[in-house]
């Protein structure tokens, strides 16, 4: 499972994203709180809570080791320029199958990558261009990785939001009718003769 992975990758990415959760979920009670002021959550609004922290952990936590995995692709790109100059020449160009080899060459080096690159899409590139092609592509797809993560976190606020809203509205309407209602007289201000 790549939590597990980039648990072994990164243990900072784990303590980074948990920390951003938190910061997540603070910001998410104060709204909360701040929209209902006289609200009070019930159990199920802490159900909802402790599930939303624990998927917004997950997110995060990917979303971190993937900023950890873009922040080093310039190792890997020289890391991948060493194989590559081990077996070809600089001007030869490499086939899809060739470049395979190179993609689980580094792979094995790195097992963490297995989640975001795969072997055999590139073709017609020479030996020195391919480390450069492998590495942009992985970044590339690293971006619309984090994004769509960060996707995922705003899809489960909302959900949760909509969820704790509706655990809470009930109480908030009750407390609501349980105030005294006064009733407006219109007072005319004409002087009476």
């Amino acid at each position: 499972m790549v939590l597990f992975d980039i648990l072994r990758f990164s243990f900072s990415s784990v303590i980074w994203g948990i920390l951003i959760a938190c910061i997540c979920m603070g910001l998410f009670i104060f709204l909360i709180k701040g929209w209902y002021k006289d609200a009070t959550f019930s159990p199920v609004s802490y159900i909802v809570g402790v599930v939303l922290f624990i998927l917004l952990s997950f997110q995060c936590v990917l979303v971190v080791g993937s900023l950890k995995i873009i922040n080093m692709s310039d190792d890997y790109e020289n890391r991948i320029s060493a194989i590559v100059d081990n077996y070809y020449s600089p001007s030869e160009e490499v086939s899809t199958d060739q470049a395979s080899d190179v993609i689980n060459t580094i792979i094995d080096e790195y097992p963490i990558l297995h989640y975001y690159v795969s072997g055999g899409h590139f073709s017609g590139y020479t030996a020195k261009e391919l480390p450069h092609a492998i590495v942009q592509s992985l970044r590339s797809f690293m971006h619309w990785y984090v994004f769509r993560r960060i996707l995922w976190c705003l899809a489960f606020v909302i959900i949760g939001a909509i969820f704790v809203i509706k655990t809470l509205s009930k109480s908030y309407s009750k407390q609501k009718r349980n105030r005294p209602q006064y009733s407006r007289q219109r007072v005319s201000r004409r002087r009476k003769y």
